[in-house]
């Protein structure tokens, strides 16, 4: 008589030791418990599958995981990952990280897409700021002024400026939508093991619309890149966040 399996089908999920039966030649039982992960990470579910295989490429690309980030914008792509979408996240990997880890993870959506990127930009429009709209942003975004944003309003104006821009366009006005920017920033701060982080854009997603599932299965996405250990300071910020 036969009878049915919880197991995951470790064939059809995206780690290659998972579906090599590398892992479960070790371990059939640790193997089974990463594919129950990865069933949650790699499949639909409150976060559709396409967008969490992004979140772990952001991911992947910030902590230097070449391999690993082209593997997830490829299985990204494939299960529907637009090129403007891909684009619109490579600049939240900016605001987030960085310009070297910007121009890794842009080149890696070069080589997914097989495309060359755009330079052909025309004029820059005027963008007028000043110190107290700037203030008014943080207000809005928040519902205070943090201290950190005080510091440089008073001794950087130019500088928080440059950051308001950055951050209205990358976070509200990206290509890709506002709540998946917020969730992959959640993933990649999981990531990194920083729960004030995690904390600020749940509560980001929460405003562009995030339940809490799909603010969890965004952190758990940071297992696959940076093991159980990014859980704790995940769950951190997911519950801090609420207060």
């Amino acid at each position: 008589m036969q009878t049915t399996s919880d197991n995951a089908v470790h064939g059809e999920l995206g780690s290659p030791a998972l579906a090599a039966g590398e892992l479960a030649a070790i371990s059939p039982k640790f193997a089974e418990g990463y594919a129950r992960i990865r069933d949650v990470t790699d499949r639909d579910g409150a976060c559709p599958a396409w967008a969490k295989a992004l979140y772990m490429a952001c991911a992947a690309a910030v902590r230097g995981q070449r391999e690993l980030a082209l593997r997830e914008l490829a299985r990204s792509r494939d299960l529907g990952l637009s090129l403007s979408d891909a684009r619109g996240a490579s600049l939240a990997v900016l605001i987030s990280r960085g310009e070297a880890t910007y121009d890794a993870f842009a080149r890696a959506v070069d080589q997914v897409f097989d495309v060359v990127a755009d330079r052909s930009a025309g004029p820059i429009p005027d963008f007028p700021l000043d110190r107290q709209a700037a203030l008014e942003y943080f207000q809005s975004y928040f519902g205070f002024v943090p201290d950190y944003i005080e510091v440089m309003a008073d001794n950087a104006p130019r500088a928080l400026e440059g950051y308001v821009l950055m951050r209205q366009w990358s976070l509200a006005e990206n290509i890709l939508d506002a709540k998946h920017v917020e969730l992959l920033l959640c993933t990649v701060n999981a990531a990194e093991f920083s729960s004030r982080f995690v904390g600020i854009h749940a509560n980001g997603a929460r405003n562009a619309g995030a339940t809490e599932a799909e603010i969890t299965e965004a952190v758990v996405c940071a297992i696959p890149i940076s093991g159980v250990a990014s859980w704790l300071p995940g769950a951190d910020g997911i519950t801090e966040g609420r207060r």
